[in-house]
């Protein structure tokens, strides 16, 4: 994490304005209709150099799909995504290429995300030759140093990845996103797969790498012990929808929506002599394909009104930098009172 957010004092690298991405499900047996499933419904957030941005939520919340969107691995159905002052859904495909080698991506399997037909050393290399940034001894040189960067000795260059453990293979996929020297890496569950001690050593990693060179990330993750440890700012979707975004210390402090703040109760505490005061939501998360009007949460919330039923909740600025969108955002006496009761 940089020491301190950047927002206040430089220009976005990345802003994501009202990002749509719409997939449409197509008819089958007994005569049904195709439909519209609204993955990401209307998305926004920025990115400051050098600041990890973290995005958290429920499996199926659009999480993935949005980091994916705004490298245009998948289309958006409608919004803005602008970075460093490019228009990226108005990029052609030869500006996107170029665009690219300042925007990676590292997996969340770390497994499935190598070619196992290829080395680690041709791994790592593949985007300095498909850019024709480096070839022959300079190739291989650079590989190495990513390689050692990353806390691999630089001979495994001639390995292949089912030699690796899976800890091994992420420092691997993130040495192929150092290549080609981007600004900003999209890290999308990074360390979901790992376990635990593996965890703190890549989140490690990540912080070093992020100090020493400058990167902004976009960390995608679904616990919030992780993202704590590593962002600066973090953004809560549920359904399709970023619902709240603070800086991470306010966040866990003095969250308004009643779904961060069911998150954060529901989040394990490491101490044996604490008691959890977690109080299970009631329902299940609503189908995207018929998602509810007005507050998506409303069905689920202990505290919702009539009109969160109705009405779509505009952003209500709680402190810098602290937005949430609920109708009693600005009430938290009575909404603690009232998820009590």
């Amino acid at each position: 994490m940089s020491a301190e957010s950047a927002t206040d004092v430089a220009a976005p690298l990345l802003r994501v304005e009202d990002l749509c991405v719409d997939f449409r499900t197509h008819g089958g047996l007994g005569g049904r209709r195709s439909a519209i499933v609204k993955a990401v419904d209307g998305v926004s957030f920025d990115i400051a150099p050098g600041e990890t941005f973290g995005l958290v939520g429920e499996s199926g919340c659009g999480k993935t799909t949005t980091g994916r969107a705004l490298m245009r691995l998948l289309e958006p159905t409608a919004g803005r995504i602008e970075f460093d002052g490019i228009d990226v859904r108005a990029c052609s495909r030869k500006e996107l290429r170029a665009l690219r080698t300042r925007i990676q991506i590292i997996f969340q399997d770390p497994y499935a995300s190598l070619n196992p037909r290829m080395t680690v050393g041709a791994i790592v290399g593949e985007g300095l030759r498909v850019h024709g940034l480096a070839k022959g001894a300079a190739l291989d040189a650079r590989v190495g140093e990513l390689l050692e960067r990353v806390g691999l000795p630089s001979e495994y260059h001639m390995r292949y990845p089912h030699e690796f453990s899976g800890g091994q293979r992420q420092r691997i996929g993130i040495a192929r996103a150092l290549a080609l020297e981007p600004d900003l890496i999209v890290c999308d569950e990074a360390v979901s797969a790992l376990d635990v001690s593996i965890q703190a050593q890549v989140l490690n990693l990540l912080n070093e790498l992020q100090q020493d060179l400058g990167l902004a990330y976009l960390f995608i993750s679904h616990d919030l012990n992780v993202v704590r440890h590593i962002a600066d700012r973090i953004g809560v979707m549920y359904l399709g929808r970023i619902v709240e975004v603070a800086p991470t210390e306010r966040l866990f402090e003095d969250a308004r929506h009643p779904y961060t703040r069911a998150l954060i109760a529901a989040n394990p505490i490491p101490d044996p002599h604490v008691r959890s005061k977690h109080v299970p939501l009631s329902g299940e998360v609503p189908s995207p394909l018929d998602p509810p009007s007005g507050c998506s949460f409303h069905p689920r919330c202990p505290i919702a009104m009539p009109a969160c039923s109705q009405e779509r909740p505009a952003p209500t600025q709680i402190a810098p930098g602290h937005v949430a969108h609920c109708l009693l955002a600005d009430e938290p006496t009575r909404q603690a009172s009232d998820a009590k009761g």
